[in-house]
């Protein structure tokens, strides 16, 4: 039977902007802009870790995570249970160090999107100079090593963690997949659908187009995750819900609107009656990363991610098998009733008939066309939270420009618009 696999990569990343100055026979500053200024609960976010991967663990064979975010596992997680993890290997990290989405600026040139290594360093300054910020030794596992020495987190441990890491590690040729991004980003950006919407494009009294740098971002982000899953053959992938309207826009009428809600008996167990939260139960300390891997290996012949491929099951004794395993396994650990978690997905099947593959310079569309489907497990909190984000930049910048133009302007004084108005009463009102 082919292995199961999912690409977990609903970490939220905040925002943070830094400046280089190139210090020669011409100076030069870059300015780089990656992630998102969202207000992160500390306790919402692990539980959300903790539930999204024990639930993997127990429907598919191996999970991916890029290595950024090996981070948020080892606070959820601790040290000890990664190294189980990856000592069974169940976990494989997909080397990200020169996968950094950005927006970037070199001095008065436009702002374009591209990648960025993860810093190396520490400086407390928003503005840091290129002395205060070092980018030399990079190797693939930099930005997890930085993180480990700023915390203190050294000696054998770490060291045996970088090794387990680096043996579960996937090979990809990075710049390729950097040239593939950015194309599929440019293929998006001329699409006529950005064109029109006014979250990511507007037009300047100039004639000039600006748009919104986090909605550039986001969109940078969302092909990155595609587009590695694409290349590593992963077929299901969880992630901001903001997805399912990007594939809508790509697609457009190439595809057939046959989108299903499930890809497997499992998920629709998952919608139907839902599924034993488990995270909260481990967060909460009253089950282990051991009651978990019980749970994954007590099913007769691995029936969990056995479901995923079947194509014919028997629901309600795929429902009771379920439940009788929790019980047996954890159920003397629980004194309330559990609670269930639902999933929110999507799949796409096929496209319209008579598409050839030179149809489409997409990437994306390309490896779709020949065969691969991919199934999102839509995060819709985390769309949520980035979309505040957005709204917020968006309303940041309304604001400035209002005050740029109409700086000299009282607030009781005409609305230069023509209204006939008074300007606190009209564009004066947002100020």
């Amino acid at each position: 039977m082919e292995e199961s696999k999912i690409f977990i990569t609903n970490y939220p990343r905040t925002k943070q902007c830094v400046s280089f100055v190139q210090v020669g026979n011409e100076r030069k500053t870059i300015d780089i802009i990656s992630g998102y200024d969202i207000n992160i609960n500390k306790n919402e976010v692990t539980l959300q870790i903790a539930r999204d991967l024990i639930t993997a663990l127990l429907t598919f064979d191996k999970i991916y995570i890029e290595g950024n975010h090996i981070v948020d596992i080892i606070q959820v997680l601790g040290s000890d249970n990664l190294k189980q993890l990856l000592g069974l290997h169940l976990l494989c990290l997909i080397p990200d160090q020169e996968l950094n989405p950005v927006m970037m600026k070199l001095d008065s040139e436009e702002w374009k999107h591209d990648f960025f290594p993860y810093p190396q360093g520490h400086c407390t300054n928003e503005n840091m100079l290129e002395s205060d910020f070092k980018l030399d030794n990079i190797h693939k596992w930099s930005h997890i090593e930085n993180w480990f020495n700023q915390n203190d987190f050294k000696g054998v441990e770490a060291n045996t963690i970088l090794y387990l890491i680096d043996e579960n590690s996937v090979d990809i040729d990075a710049e390729n997949i950097k040239k593939q991004i950015n194309e599929e980003t440019n293929i998006d950006i001329s699409n006529t659908t950005f064109l029109h919407d006014s979250n990511f494009y507007r037009k300047q009294n100039d004639g000039r187009w600006e748009y919104n740098l986090l909605s550039r971002i986001r969109l940078q982000e969302l092909n990155k995750d595609v587009i590695l899953a694409a290349t590593l053959n992963i077929d299901n992938i969880k992630m901001d819900a903001a997805i399912n309207e990007l594939m809508y826009r790509k697609t457009a009428s190439a595809f057939s609107k046959n989108i299903h809600c499930g890809i497997d008996e499992l998920i629709r167990i998952e919608q139907q009656k839902g599924f034993p939260d488990l995270g909260k139960l481990f967060v909460e300390r009253i089950i282990n990363l051991d009651d978990v891997l019980k749970l994954r290996n007590n099913f007769h012949n691995n029936i969990f991610r056995y479901w995923i491929q079947k194509k014919e099951y028997d629901e309600q004794l795929i429902q009771k098998e379920v439940m009788n395993s929790v019980q047996n396994i954890i159920g003397s650990k629980l004194t309330n009733p559990l609670r269930y978690i639902g999933t929110n997905l999507i799949g796409l099947l096929g496209f319209a008939s008579g598409l050839a593959v030179s149809a489409f310079d997409s990437f994306v569309l390309d490896k779709i066309l020949k065969g691969w489907h991919p199934n999102f497990f839509l995060d819709d909190v985390l769309k949520r939270k980035i979309d505040e984000c957005i709204e917020k930049e968006n309303r940041k910048n309304h604001i400035e420009k209002i005050n740029k133009i109409f700086q000299r302007i009282g607030r009781n004084d005409p609305c230069p618009c023509g209204s006939g108005k008074k300007f606190k009463k009209c564009h004066g009102k947002e100020l």
